[in-house]
C-alpha cells in the first residue's frame, strides 16, 4: 500500500538548508571589511607582527652596528566559539502551509547567524583605544569623522579605510551635507548624492557604510568606527551548518543551524572608535 506521510515533504528541507546557508554566508557585511582567517579545529590563533625597521644615516667607513631585532610580537589572540539558532516546524504547519514554512525557516535561520556575526564584529568598535567621535549626547559631524580619518593617516594606516556608522549617525552627516551654506559649495556632487541616495560610497578619503547592527546604549548613544581591514579579524572555524532532527513525539521537525568562529581587534592603531548620539530622528 502506498502511503503519503510527512516524509514525502522531505524534499522541502533540502531547499531550506541551501537557502539558510546562502543567507548566513552572504547577508553579513562586516566579514568582507576585515582581515579573514580560517582553520580547522578550535585552538586559539595568535596574530603576530614584525617590527617596523627604520633606516638611518651612516658615515663613511663606519661599521654599522645598530641592527633591528626582527622577531614577531603577538598583536591579538582569536579564541573561537560556536553560535546556534533553531526553528521547530510542526507537521501541521508543514502540511497546512508548506511554502510559507520553507521561506520563513530559510530566511530566519540564515539571518540569525549573519546578524550574530555582524553584531559581534561591530561590537568591537568600542574597544579601540582612540575615540574621535563627537561624544555621548552630541550629534555626529563631518569634521569629527575627518579627524578620525586623519589620525589613521598619521598612523600610516594602509588603504582602504572604511567608515562604518550607525544609521542615525549617517542621518546627522546627511543633514549636515544637505544644508545650503556657502561653506559647503565645494562639496558639490557629494552633497547632491547624499541628498538623493542617503548614502555616499566614497569621500573624504574613505569608503562609507551604514550598519544597523551597531547597538544603541541606554543613553541613546552608539559607537561607529573608522578602520583599516587590518584593524579587525574574523576567523572562520566551522562554516554555517544546518541539521534536521525528527521529534516523533512532538510530531515536528527540529532545524538547528550552527557556526563556529573567532573575532577580535587585530591592530588597535589602525582603528578609531566614533561615539556620538544616536537618538532616533524626528
Amino acid at each position: 500500500m502506498a502511503l503519503s506521510t510527512v516524509t514525502s515533504l522531505n524534499s522541502l528541507f533540502n531547499s531550506i538548508f541551501e537557502d539558510a546557508l546562502f543567507v548566513a554566508r552572504e547577508s553579513n557585511m562586516m566579514t568582507s571589511l576585515v582581515t579573514n582567517y580560517s582553520a580547522r579545529g578550535w585552538m586559539a590563533r595568535k596574530v603576530s607582527v614584525y617590527p617596523e625597521i627604520s633606516a638611518e644615516a651612516v658615515g663613511e667607513g663606519v661599521d654599522y652596528s645598530n641592527a633591528t631585532e626582527f622577531t614577531k610580537t603577538v598583536l591579538a589572540t582569536l579564541t573561537p566559539g560556536e553560535v546556534m539558532a533553531q526553528v521547530i516546524l510542526t507537521d501541521r504547519r508543514i502540511e497546512t502551509d508548506p511554502d510559507d514554512a520553507q521561506r520563513d525557516a530559510s530566511q530566519e535561520l540564515g539571518n540569525a547567524v549573519a546578524t550574530k556575526i555582524d553584531t559581534d564584529i561591530v561590537g568591537l568598535f568600542s574597544s579601540f583605544s582612540t575615540d574621535k567621535g563627537a561624544g555621548a549626547g552630541s550629534s555626529a559631524t563631518i569634521a569629527t569623522f575627518a579627524a578620525g580619518i586623519s589620525v589613521l593617516r598619521n598612523a600610516k594606516t594602509p588603504n582602504p579605510i572604511y567608515v562604518v556608522l550607525h544609521p542615525y549617525h549617517w542621518h546627522d552627516i546627511w543633514v549636515e551635507l544637505g544644508q545650503p551654506a556657502a561653506t559647503k559649495v565645494l562639496l558639490g556632487e557629494v552633497a547632491n548624492r547624499a541628498l538623493m541616495d542617503f548614502f555616499v560610497g566614497q569621500w573624504i578619503n574613505a569608503q562609507w557604510f551604514v550598519n544597523a547592527n551597531i547597538a544603541v546604549d541606554a543613553s541613546a548613544d552608539a559607537v561607529s568606527a573608522i578602520f583599516s581591514p587590518q584593524a579587525l579579524a574574523f576567523d572562520s572555524r566551522k562554516a554555517p551548518m544546518l541539521e534536521p532532527e525528527r521529534d516523533a513525539s512532538l510530531r515536528a521537525w527540529e532545524l538547528n543551524i550552527s557556526a563556529g568562529y573567532a573575532y577580535a581587534i587585530r591592530r588597535d592603531t589602525f582603528g578609531v572608535a566614533y561615539t556620538a548620539d544616536a537618538t532616533e530622528p524626528t
